[in-house]
């Protein structure tokens, strides 16, 4: 009776100890950080760190922080269909605006300019538009630049007036490309 009790409780506390269980989701997103680190950009390494996040998806598919960065990245290795499922996952409330305007460009880049896409747009454009605050940032441009809204222009002139620290020439000219080229170089 007593070795049983002991046999128990060593197996409950080897279970309870052992790295395949209840690892939290901040472990995984730690691991895939440090592997980006060390990948210094190898396809192969980054192949690895995606294998990371889905390992961590696994044991937290709801994970908000896992998903977001797996959609990063998939989206950054030309994965695009995969980073937009993720992103589309966290559409419905857990995903910032910058998040919902990379999806936009996703579902663009994989159907092109279509009313849908444009409607994506809009949206983003409006929530940035909703938080008041002056001068516009870039991604705000860059969402109303997308939406074709009439407002593209002068938010672009605005934010060309400004002080934002993002302001720079590289930035600049993005914001002023056509539309399929800026797509084509944010998402090659």
């Amino acid at each position: 009776m007593k070795s049983s009790l002991l046999i128990a409780l060593a197996t409950l506390l080897l279970t309870a100890c052992s790295p395949a269980q209840g690892e939290s989701a901040e472990h995984y997103q730690e691991r895939a950080n440090a592997a980006l680190i060390e990948a210094h950009g190898d396809a192969n390494q980054l192949e690895d760190v995606l294998r990371i996040y889905d390992e961590g998806l696994e044991k937290h598919p709801t994970d908000t922080d896992l998903l977001n960065s797996r959609a990063q990245l998939n989206a950054s290795l030309g994965h695009y269909a995969a980073a937009k499922a993720d992103l589309d996952i966290l559409k419905e409330g857990e995903l910032h605006k910058e998040g919902r305007l990379m999806r936009c460009m996703l579902q663009e880049r994989l159907e092109g300019a279509t009313d849908d896409a444009l409607a994506c747009y809009s949206e983003v454009q409006s929530d940035y538009a909703s938080e008041i605050t002056a001068p516009p940032d870039a991604n705000h441009v860059l969402a109303a630049r997308l939406a074709a809204s009439p407002e593209a222009v002068p938010l672009l002139e605005e934010w060309q007036a400004s002080n934002d620290p993002m302001k720079n020439p590289m930035v600049e000219e993005m914001l002023e490309m056509e539309r399929e080229a800026l797509i084509q170089m944010l998402l090659p």
